[in-house]
């Protein structure tokens, strides 16, 4: 998987240097050369260089419906955060995303449905709960509904070419997501926004769109 770690292409077989030299991995042409436990492995051809890249999830805030105090509280706890950690080097960039609303709309449905099945319920009432179920069932399927969700990406070089080098590099990225995720939630925690590691696949949508 990934190119310093492949197999040497040095063998007293002709034919199969012949083969190996002929075959195109998708990391050779690519910035990602592969996956190491949570975290990827990229390779900077400007800096010619192996790194391992970390991101974290933060949910979208509505700034303007905050009052403006807490605007500018959030603004000073947000410049406090970047200075404190930029010898990190954080790179930050957003982008609209689906809301999943798949177990609301579930669970409303249920909630129609038990009310119901309620003795002597108001018809009324029981109408007015299954307009709602309707309209957000449309929305989960049309995929009408999206949000702002921001990520912050780590990274961490390897020194070396080798796997003791990319597990060093690891420990020390993993211990600077957990310092920066949890400076995060210092200030972000009072708005009720979420702060989580991303999974490998939510990754390589970010990086490669």
């Amino acid at each position: 998987m990934f190119d310093f770690l492949k197999t040497s292409s040095k063998s007293s077989d002709t034919k199969k240097k012949d083969l190996v030299k002929e075959m195109l991995y998708w990391e050779d042409t690519s910035r990602f050369q592969g996956v190491f436990k949570d975290f990827f492995l990229v390779y900077q051809p400007e800096k010619k260089q192996f790194s391992l890249v970390s991101m974290l999830k933060v949910d979208g805030l509505n700034v303007d419906t905050l009052p403006v105090s807490e605007q500018e509280g959030l603004n000073e706890d947000f410049g406090v955060f970047l200075s404190q950690n930029v010898l990190y080097e954080p790179q930050i960039t957003s982008k609209n995303v689906p809301v999943e609303i798949d177990e609301f709309v579930e669970a409303w449905g249920k909630s129609v449905e038990n009310y119901r099945k309620m003795p002597g319920h108001n018809e009324a009432l029981l109408q007015l709960k299954a307009s709602y179920y309707y309209h957000y069932k449309n929305l989960a399927s049309n995929m009408e509904t999206s949000k702002k969700q921001h990520f912050v990406i780590n990274s961490e070089p390897l020194t070396k070419e080798s796997y003791d080098s990319l597990e060093l590099s690891y420990q020390v990225l993993r211990d600077k997501t957990r310092t920066i995720r949890t400076a995060l939630l210092a200030f972000l925690s009072k708005y009720d926004c979420q702060v989580e590691s991303c999974t490998i696949s939510e990754m390589k949508t970010v990086l490669i769109s």
